[in-house]
């Protein structure tokens, strides 16, 4: 029987892991061969009624395990892994005073943002906060710090977020008009692309955000989102040494 699982306040690696262990190990026994793909496309949605309920996210098919991760039900395409090429979905949305904007979101911008961060980069801020992190999070930014994340480096034209306390180490990065459409200096561009590379050097994951990209096809994004938050480095890995491992360390 695997254990129940729970809505938490902060998405964990220690979360994530029991919240998929019922469908990986199903996946991973019934399509070893395809599971991997599968799985990109999967999203956890709820542990009730001793049921675990998961759905594709391209497809909206589910799939349900019963908490010995037995089968219970399974849509026909919810483990659907190959689709045909489709029209990018823009999203149109009203000015964001027509909008609802969760009181979280509002409160941390007031809090965290200065006047001209919030000038440049406000609406991709607030778009991402409010339809991508916040509900990845529940709405609790309390982690979420505004600078690059190594301390005593500026980076031009570009605004950078970063969870403090979350397990993976990811790092949100706004990039200004100057930097897409090449209105900076050579300088300033190659400092830009060097305060990037020693982030990923160090083992950050960057996410990389402009308007478009908030913009077009939310649902690809979220789930690009959502694995890169999975698959990005842990922040401080913990290795434990079995005996046997102590042995063979102590001859070399």
């Amino acid at each position: 029987m695997y254990p129940q699982v729970k809505t938490p306040k902060k998405v964990t690696e220690k979360w994530l892991n029991r919240a998929f262990a019922p469908l990986t190990d199903y996946l991973d026994r019934e399509y070893p061969e395809e599971a991997p793909k599968m799985m990109v496309y999967m999203t956890f949605l709820r542990n009730a009624d001793q049921r675990f309920h998961y759905r594709n996210s391209r497809t909206k098919g589910s799939i349900f395990l019963d908490q010995s991760g037995e089968l219970i039900s399974c849509d026909a395409d919810a483990l659907q892994y190959e689709f045909e090429r489709h029209a990018v979905v823009t999203v149109q949305r009203p000015p964001r005073a027509e909008r609802f904007i969760h009181p979280n979101v509002t409160r941390w911008m007031t809090q965290r943002l200065s006047s001209e961060q919030e000038r440049i980069y406000g609406e991709e801020v607030c778009i991402f906060l409010q339809e991508y992190w916040g509900p990845m999070v529940n709405f609790d930014f309390e982690d979420l710090k505004v600078g690059y994340p190594k301390r005593g480096r500026s980076v031009p034209y570009c605004l950078y977020l970063y969870p403090a306390a979350f397990p993976t180490l990811i790092a949100m990065q706004f990039v200004g008009d100057e930097i897409v459409e090449k209105r900076c200096n050579y300088a300033q561009y190659r400092r830009f692309e060097d305060r990037e590379r020693d982030l990923m050097r160090e083992g950050w994951h960057v996410i990389t955000l402009i308007r478009e990209i908030l913009s077009e096809d939310p649902d690809q994004f979220r789930l690009y989102l959502s694995k890169a938050v999975q698959l990005a480095w842990l922040r401080d890995p913990v290795f434990e040494l079995t005996e046997a491992g102590r042995r063979a360390a102590m001859k070399d």
